[in-house]
């Protein structure tokens, strides 16, 4: 993948945050000094997603987390991760950012999105193979998004990179993502755990209330 700094220097400041609260100075140090150099190694490794894939974004959040991880020496266990994960996302500017999109109101955004990234991989697909394969069953969840994955490449490079071990945390930030939207992710299988399939089904959360 292309080496994309933004992400790095957005996050990695959160990431070091997290970890100076949740264990201490010196390894929230550690993990930002050596991951920094891990974040390009990771990058330099993955596959190319492609110019303009919609979904990359995804990749290099993922990544970033992977790299302060391997910076800390795996000291930070991956549930433990799966924590600051979540600190980073319900940040203040992301609470913000996230919280601009209400699925009460606009139940089939993701699902309008998943159309595009469709789009876009029908036209790029046959020169970036190694990439999400979403797909659609248009009889099921008609009132709010549903989609599914037959392949994620996240999870087919943290498994060639020996880190499968984090995929859980990484998969369980699509929850908090979804709930800070106002919305609900109902899923049953992820790729990560086995399954063939990762499936979304995302509601509004005021669903749930009635």
């Amino acid at each position: 993948m292309k080496y994309v700094g933004i992400y790095w220097s957005l996050f990695a400041p959160m990431i070091k945050r997290s970890i100076t609260k949740r264990f201490d100075q010196e390894l929230a140090d550690i993990s930002i000094k050596r991951g920094k150099s891990e974040y390009r190694r990771l990058l330099s490794r993955a596959d190319d997603l492609g110019p303009g894939n919609p979904m990359a974004m995804n990749a290099y959040f993922a990544y970033v987390f992977a790299a302060a991880w391997l910076g800390s020496g795996k000291k930070i266990s991956p549930a433990e991760m799966g924590e600051v994960m979540t600190d980073v996302l319900t940040s203040s500017l992301l609470r913000t950012v996230f919280g601009m999109t209400d699925l009460n109101k606009k139940p089939k955004k993701w699902y309008k999105d998943m159309k595009k990234y469709e789009a876009w991989y029908e036209k790029n697909g046959k020169d970036y193979p190694v990439n999400w394969v979403v797909n659609f069953d248009e009889t099921l969840h008609t009132e709010a998004s549903y989609y599914y994955f037959t392949r994620c490449p996240i999870c087919e490079f943290c498994e060639r990179e020996g880190i499968e071990e984090l995929m859980p945390a990484l998969c369980a930030t699509d929850e908090v993502m979804f709930r800070l939207q106002h919305g609900m992710l109902h899923r049953e299988h992820t790729i990560a755990n086995g399954d063939g399939v990762c499936d979304y089904w995302v509601t509004g959360d005021k669903e749930a209330l009635e």
